[in-house]
Protein backbone atom coordinates (compact mmCIF):
# COMPACT_ATOMS: atom_id res chain seq x y z
CA UNK A 1 0.00 0.00 0.00
CA UNK A 2 2.76 2.45 0.93
CA UNK A 3 4.54 1.74 -2.35
CA UNK A 4 1.32 2.39 -4.26
CA UNK A 5 0.87 5.73 -2.49
CA UNK A 6 4.45 6.72 -3.27
CA UNK A 7 3.96 5.78 -6.94
CA UNK A 8 0.73 7.80 -7.09
CA UNK A 9 2.46 10.81 -5.51
CA UNK A 10 5.28 10.66 -8.05
CA UNK A 11 2.90 10.13 -11.00
CA UNK A 12 0.70 13.11 -10.13
CA UNK A 13 3.56 15.39 -9.14
CA UNK A 14 2.67 15.54 -5.44
CA UNK A 15 5.62 16.80 -3.37
CA UNK A 16 5.72 15.48 0.18
CA UNK A 17 7.39 17.48 2.93
CA UNK A 18 11.00 16.65 3.76
CA UNK A 19 11.20 14.12 6.59
CA UNK A 20 12.85 15.00 9.95
CA UNK A 21 16.06 13.05 9.33
CA UNK A 22 16.67 14.96 6.11
CA UNK A 23 15.60 18.19 7.83
CA UNK A 24 18.44 17.61 10.30
CA UNK A 25 20.92 17.23 7.45
CA UNK A 26 19.63 20.44 5.87
CA UNK A 27 19.94 22.31 9.17
CA UNK A 28 23.48 21.02 9.72
CA UNK A 29 24.57 22.02 6.22
CA UNK A 30 22.96 25.45 6.56
CA UNK A 31 24.73 26.06 9.86
CA UNK A 32 28.13 25.26 8.39
CA UNK A 33 27.49 27.48 5.36
CA UNK A 34 26.44 30.42 7.54
CA UNK A 35 29.70 30.30 9.48
CA UNK A 36 31.75 30.29 6.27
CA UNK A 37 30.47 33.72 5.18
CA UNK A 38 32.85 36.66 5.39
CA UNK A 39 32.47 38.97 8.36
CA UNK A 40 31.14 42.00 6.47
CA UNK A 41 28.43 39.97 4.78
CA UNK A 42 27.39 38.45 8.11
CA UNK A 43 27.30 41.89 9.72
CA UNK A 44 25.18 43.35 6.92
CA UNK A 45 22.73 40.44 6.96
CA UNK A 46 22.51 40.68 10.74
CA UNK A 47 21.79 44.41 10.64
CA UNK A 48 19.03 43.73 8.13
CA UNK A 49 17.54 41.09 10.42
CA UNK A 50 17.62 43.49 13.37
CA UNK A 51 15.72 46.01 11.26
CA UNK A 52 13.13 43.37 10.39
CA UNK A 53 12.55 42.69 14.09
CA UNK A 54 11.97 46.41 14.59
CA UNK A 55 9.46 46.47 11.73
CA UNK A 56 7.66 43.38 13.02
CA UNK A 57 7.49 44.62 16.60
CA UNK A 58 6.17 48.02 15.55
CA UNK A 59 3.65 46.39 13.20
CA UNK A 60 2.47 44.20 16.08
CA UNK A 61 2.15 47.24 18.34
CA UNK A 62 0.14 49.01 15.65
CA UNK A 63 -2.19 46.06 15.08
CA UNK A 64 -2.86 45.47 18.78
CA UNK A 65 -2.97 49.17 19.73
CA UNK A 66 -6.15 50.13 21.54
CA UNK A 67 -7.27 46.55 22.25
CA UNK A 68 -7.08 47.00 26.03
CA UNK A 69 -10.56 46.96 27.51
CA UNK A 70 -12.25 46.77 24.10
CA UNK A 71 -11.65 43.15 23.10
CA UNK A 72 -10.53 39.94 24.84
CA UNK A 73 -6.82 40.25 25.59
CA UNK A 74 -6.13 36.90 23.93
CA UNK A 75 -7.47 38.21 20.63
CA UNK A 76 -5.15 41.19 20.75
CA UNK A 77 -2.21 38.93 21.60
CA UNK A 78 -3.04 36.58 18.74
CA UNK A 79 -3.34 39.38 16.19
CA UNK A 80 -0.14 40.96 17.49
CA UNK A 81 1.61 37.60 17.15
CA UNK A 82 0.46 37.18 13.57
CA UNK A 83 1.72 40.68 12.79
CA UNK A 84 5.07 40.06 14.52
CA UNK A 85 5.53 36.98 12.33
CA UNK A 86 6.36 39.44 9.54
CA UNK A 87 9.78 39.90 11.15
CA UNK A 88 10.67 36.23 10.89
CA UNK A 89 9.24 35.82 7.41
CA UNK A 90 11.42 38.70 6.22
CA UNK A 91 14.50 37.41 8.04
CA UNK A 92 14.29 33.67 7.35
CA UNK A 93 12.82 33.65 3.86
CA UNK A 94 14.91 36.69 2.91
CA UNK A 95 18.16 35.09 4.08
CA UNK A 96 19.06 37.57 6.84
CA UNK A 97 20.85 36.46 10.01
CA UNK A 98 19.32 36.46 13.51
CA UNK A 99 21.40 35.56 16.54
CA UNK A 100 18.48 33.71 18.06
CA UNK A 101 17.81 31.34 15.19
CA UNK A 102 21.53 31.01 14.45
CA UNK A 103 21.65 29.00 17.67
CA UNK A 104 20.61 26.12 15.39
CA UNK A 105 24.22 26.20 14.13
CA UNK A 106 24.93 24.04 17.18
CA UNK A 107 23.82 21.09 15.04
CA UNK A 108 26.76 21.62 12.66
CA UNK A 109 29.10 22.19 15.62
CA UNK A 110 27.98 19.00 17.37
CA UNK A 111 28.43 17.02 14.17
CA UNK A 112 32.03 18.21 13.78
CA UNK A 113 31.44 20.37 10.70
CA UNK A 114 31.90 23.66 12.53
CA UNK A 115 34.86 24.51 14.83
CA UNK A 116 34.02 26.22 18.11
CA UNK A 117 35.91 29.35 17.11
CA UNK A 118 33.92 29.73 13.91
CA UNK A 119 30.66 29.23 15.78
CA UNK A 120 31.49 31.91 18.34
CA UNK A 121 32.79 34.27 15.63
CA UNK A 122 29.55 33.98 13.68
CA UNK A 123 27.41 34.45 16.80
CA UNK A 124 29.43 37.49 17.88
CA UNK A 125 29.23 39.24 14.50
CA UNK A 126 25.51 38.52 14.14
CA UNK A 127 24.79 39.66 17.71
CA UNK A 128 26.46 43.03 17.05
CA UNK A 129 24.77 43.41 13.67
CA UNK A 130 21.35 42.62 15.12
CA UNK A 131 21.81 45.33 17.74
CA UNK A 132 22.87 47.90 15.14
CA UNK A 133 19.88 47.14 12.93
CA UNK A 134 17.27 46.89 15.68
CA UNK A 135 18.34 50.00 17.59
CA UNK A 136 18.93 52.16 14.51
CA UNK A 137 15.61 51.21 12.94
CA UNK A 138 13.86 51.81 16.25
CA UNK A 139 15.30 55.32 16.31
CA UNK A 140 14.20 55.99 12.73
CA UNK A 141 10.67 54.78 13.46
CA UNK A 142 10.42 57.22 16.37
CA UNK A 143 11.83 60.11 14.33
CA UNK A 144 9.21 59.23 11.71
CA UNK A 145 6.50 59.63 14.36
CA UNK A 146 5.28 56.04 14.51
CA UNK A 147 4.93 56.25 18.30
CA UNK A 148 2.23 58.90 17.93
CA UNK A 149 0.06 56.83 15.59
CA UNK A 150 -3.47 55.88 16.74
CA UNK A 151 -3.55 58.76 19.23
CA UNK A 152 -0.36 57.51 20.87
CA UNK A 153 -1.56 53.92 21.29
CA UNK A 154 1.38 52.55 19.29
CA UNK A 155 3.88 54.38 21.49
CA UNK A 156 2.01 53.28 24.61
CA UNK A 157 2.27 49.64 23.51
CA UNK A 158 6.00 49.98 22.84
CA UNK A 159 6.57 51.66 26.20
CA UNK A 160 4.59 48.97 28.02
CA UNK A 161 6.67 46.25 26.37
CA UNK A 162 9.87 48.03 27.41
CA UNK A 163 8.63 48.56 30.97
CA UNK A 164 7.78 44.87 31.29
CA UNK A 165 11.26 43.92 30.08
CA UNK A 166 12.89 46.45 32.39
CA UNK A 167 11.13 44.93 35.40
CA UNK A 168 12.25 41.34 34.77
CA UNK A 169 14.47 39.58 37.28
CA UNK A 170 17.40 37.43 36.15
CA UNK A 171 15.72 34.05 36.59
CA UNK A 172 12.45 35.12 34.98
CA UNK A 173 14.30 36.66 32.02
CA UNK A 174 16.43 33.51 31.66
CA UNK A 175 13.45 31.17 31.46
CA UNK A 176 11.48 33.49 29.18
CA UNK A 177 14.54 33.41 26.91
CA UNK A 178 14.77 29.61 27.06
CA UNK A 179 11.11 29.12 26.20
CA UNK A 180 11.06 31.92 23.65
CA UNK A 181 13.92 30.68 21.52
CA UNK A 182 12.73 27.10 21.78
CA UNK A 183 9.57 28.15 19.95
CA UNK A 184 11.38 30.40 17.48
CA UNK A 185 13.98 27.78 16.58
CA UNK A 186 11.25 25.16 16.23
CA UNK A 187 9.65 27.48 13.70
CA UNK A 188 12.90 27.69 11.74
CA UNK A 189 13.40 23.94 12.14
CA UNK A 190 10.02 23.36 10.49
CA UNK A 191 11.09 25.44 7.48
CA UNK A 192 13.67 22.78 6.68
CA UNK A 193 10.74 20.50 5.79
CA UNK A 194 9.58 22.95 3.12
CA UNK A 195 9.75 22.57 -0.63
CA UNK A 196 8.40 26.04 -1.47
CA UNK A 197 8.40 29.60 -0.18
CA UNK A 198 4.75 29.21 0.80
CA UNK A 199 5.62 26.13 2.85
CA UNK A 200 8.33 28.05 4.69
CA UNK A 201 6.05 30.96 5.53
CA UNK A 202 3.23 28.72 6.75
CA UNK A 203 5.66 26.71 8.88
CA UNK A 204 7.07 29.85 10.52
CA UNK A 205 3.92 31.71 11.45
CA UNK A 206 2.32 29.52 14.18
CA UNK A 207 5.43 29.16 16.43
CA UNK A 208 6.37 32.84 16.02
CA UNK A 209 2.82 33.99 16.72
CA UNK A 210 2.69 31.75 19.81
CA UNK A 211 6.01 33.20 21.01
CA UNK A 212 4.60 36.72 20.86
CA UNK A 213 1.18 35.88 22.28
CA UNK A 214 2.73 34.08 25.28
CA UNK A 215 4.95 37.05 26.11
CA UNK A 216 8.22 35.13 25.74
CA UNK A 217 11.53 36.84 25.04
CA UNK A 218 14.47 36.86 22.69
CA UNK A 219 17.60 38.94 22.61
CA UNK A 220 16.97 40.84 19.40
CA UNK A 221 13.57 42.03 20.65
CA UNK A 222 15.32 43.37 23.77
CA UNK A 223 17.72 45.19 21.43
CA UNK A 224 14.70 46.91 19.89
CA UNK A 225 12.23 47.58 22.72
CA UNK A 226 14.57 49.10 25.31
CA UNK A 227 16.45 51.47 22.96
CA UNK A 228 13.13 52.34 21.31
CA UNK A 229 11.65 53.35 24.68
CA UNK A 230 14.74 55.46 25.34
CA UNK A 231 14.30 57.16 21.95
CA UNK A 232 10.64 57.88 22.74
CA UNK A 233 11.65 59.39 26.07
CA UNK A 234 14.13 61.72 24.38
CA UNK A 235 12.47 62.48 21.05
CA UNK A 236 8.72 62.42 21.65
CA UNK A 237 7.07 65.81 21.44
CA UNK A 238 5.23 67.19 24.52
CA UNK A 239 1.86 66.58 22.90
CA UNK A 240 2.53 62.85 22.85
CA UNK A 241 2.72 62.69 26.65
CA UNK A 242 -0.70 64.31 26.97
CA UNK A 243 -2.19 61.40 24.97
CA UNK A 244 -0.62 58.45 26.79
CA UNK A 245 -0.80 57.15 30.35
CA UNK A 246 2.58 55.42 30.17
CA UNK A 247 5.70 57.23 31.37
CA UNK A 248 8.98 56.15 29.75
CA UNK A 249 10.85 53.53 31.80
CA UNK A 250 14.26 54.54 33.10
CA UNK A 251 16.60 52.86 30.60
CA UNK A 252 20.28 52.81 31.55
CA UNK A 253 23.15 50.93 29.90
CA UNK A 254 23.44 48.77 33.02
CA UNK A 255 19.72 48.08 33.06
CA UNK A 256 19.80 47.18 29.38
CA UNK A 257 22.60 44.66 29.92
CA UNK A 258 20.87 43.31 33.04
CA UNK A 259 17.96 42.23 30.84
CA UNK A 260 19.90 41.35 27.69
CA UNK A 261 22.35 38.96 29.38
CA UNK A 262 19.89 36.46 30.89
CA UNK A 263 17.62 36.57 27.84
CA UNK A 264 20.63 35.85 25.60
CA UNK A 265 21.80 32.96 27.78
CA UNK A 266 18.27 31.58 27.79
CA UNK A 267 18.06 31.85 24.02
CA UNK A 268 21.26 29.84 23.61
CA UNK A 269 19.96 27.18 25.98
CA UNK A 270 16.56 26.99 24.31
CA UNK A 271 17.60 27.11 20.68
CA UNK A 272 21.04 25.55 20.98
CA UNK A 273 20.28 22.77 23.46
CA UNK A 274 16.55 22.03 23.52
CA UNK A 275 16.18 22.21 19.74
CA UNK A 276 19.54 21.90 17.95
CA UNK A 277 21.29 19.41 20.24
CA UNK A 278 18.08 17.45 20.77
CA UNK A 279 17.52 16.91 17.06
CA UNK A 280 21.23 16.28 16.47
CA UNK A 281 21.10 13.53 19.11
CA UNK A 282 18.04 11.91 17.58
CA UNK A 283 19.09 12.04 13.92
CA UNK A 284 22.79 12.86 13.51
CA UNK A 285 24.71 11.44 16.46
CA UNK A 286 27.41 8.87 15.60
CA UNK A 287 25.83 5.61 14.54
CA UNK A 288 22.57 7.23 13.46
CA UNK A 289 23.57 8.78 10.13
Amino acid sequence: MKGDRDDDAERFGVMDAVLPKDMAKRAERAGAEKAEQDGLSLLALAAMAGAYIAFGATFAASVSAGFDGEFPIGLGNMLGGLAFSLAYVLAIVGGAELFTTNNLMVMAWAHGRLPTGWLLRAWGIVFVGNFIGAAATGGMLIVAGQHAESAGAVGTSLLESAARLNALGFVEALFLGILGNTLLCLGVWLTYSARSTTDRILALIPPVAAFYALGLEHAVAVMFYLPCAAFIGVLAEPGFWTMVPQAPPAITPGGFLRVLLPVTLGNVMGGGVLVALAYWFVYLRPGRV
